[in-house]
């Protein structure tokens, strides 16, 4: 029988999910850990296997998960990629003189390779993209805070010459003023 406070499976519609089960749930905001000394671990959850095998991988994969594969992110150029090359290092290989079962395999090979090394590829530009857009929205929050304390302080400051201004009715008693040349 689980702890009372553990994470219940959800319902049943088909084979379960051992990856649903193995991250702990994060603290919520209304109940915030207040030491790191205090936290305690999360409840041992009988149904979780700390080791999953292969079988129970493959009960994970649902027929629809083959249907949308083309739509994740860098598998479409990556797929591509594969079969260009594939057809490119395969046709080369039976017109330099391999049977074709050898040079099939030479393809397929090749595809394989090129479709997981323009996968990557992808993958890496896409992460290197999104920290450059964390890092420029940080500039950029960083930026208009900047101008905001600025134009309150540029806005008071202003007003302190304006005085300095009317109370010597010189320019130069204000020591802001303006030069000649």
């Amino acid at each position: 029988m689980p702890a009372p406070d553990s994470p219940s499976p959800p319902p049943s519609d088909g084979p379960k999910r051992t990856w649903a089960y193995a991250r702990p749930p994060s603290p919520t905001p209304a109940n915030p850990p207040t030491d790191a000394t205090t936290t305690t671990p999360p409840p041992a959850n009988p149904e979780f296997k700390s080791n999953p095998s292969l079988t129970d991988a493959v009960t994970t994969i649902k027929p629809n998960d083959f249907l949308s594969v083309h739509q994740t992110p860098c598998a479409q150029r990556g797929f591509l990629t594969g079969i260009s090359a594939g057809m490119g290092i395969g046709g080369l290989r039976w017109v330099l003189g391999l049977s074709l079962p050898r040079a099939a395999n030479w393809a397929v090979g090749a595809g394989v390779a090129a479709a997981a090394a323009q996968y990557e590829w992808c993958q890496f530009r896409r992460r290197v993209e999104r920290e450059k857009m964390v890092r420029m929205v940080k500039v950029y929050n960083a930026r208009q805070a900047a101008e905001k304390e600025k134009a309150e302080g540029g806005s008071r400051g202003e007003e302190g010459r304006d005085k300095k201004g009317e109370v010597g009715g010189s320019p130069e008693a204000g020591k802001g003023g303006w030069k000649f040349w």
